[in-house]
């Protein structure tokens, strides 16, 4: 029997994030993110599952326990445990600030995108990020940035 050969792992197809309320969780998702169920909602499964533009699924599992999705890093900074690829980061931002969702502030990362944190109503931390110097043109890239950042010429 041979052993794996190259990369045994594809993609990430599920997420699991702790919530209070599967119900009202799905409904602040799909609010601010726009989110669809992936399967009809059922109250005695103790989750909603929500599904993103590429197909992933988001389990928004029901606990009763402490909840705690993130985590220090060496320096101590409180980690998030995954970043959302976007398109439109201008547009999402504007939006979830709009929606009065807990967001911090924006970091431009050069070559790894525009990025920034926001928290559902459970207290856990995502991150959000768009390539924006891979999949706009330079003049979208600083009208973006313009935007985001209140550049004045």
């Amino acid at each position: 029997m041979s052993g794996i050969q190259g990369n045994a792992l594809k993609a990430v197809c599920s997420v699991y994030v702790p919530v209070r309320n599967p119900l009202k969780s799905a409904q602040w998702w799909q609010r601010n993110f726009g989110l669809e169920y992936a399967v009809p909602y059922n109250a005695a499964e103790d989750q909603a599952i929500l599904k993103l533009s590429d197909g992933q699924w988001l389990h928004l599992v029901e606990t009763v326990g402490a909840i705690d999705n993130q985590f220090p890093n060496k320096a101590g900074y409180e980690m998030f445990r995954l970043t959302f690829e976007v398109r439109q980061i201008e547009v999402l931002h504007d939006h979830l600030k709009k929606n009065d969702v807990r967001i911090e502030e924006l970091q431009d990362r050069d070559s790894c995108g525009i990025n920034f944190v926001f928290y559902d109503p459970d207290g856990n931390k995502f991150d959000v990020n768009e390539c924006v110097n891979v999949h706009r043109t330079s003049e979208e890239v600083h009208k973006v940035k313009a935007h985001l950042f209140n550049l004045v010429r």
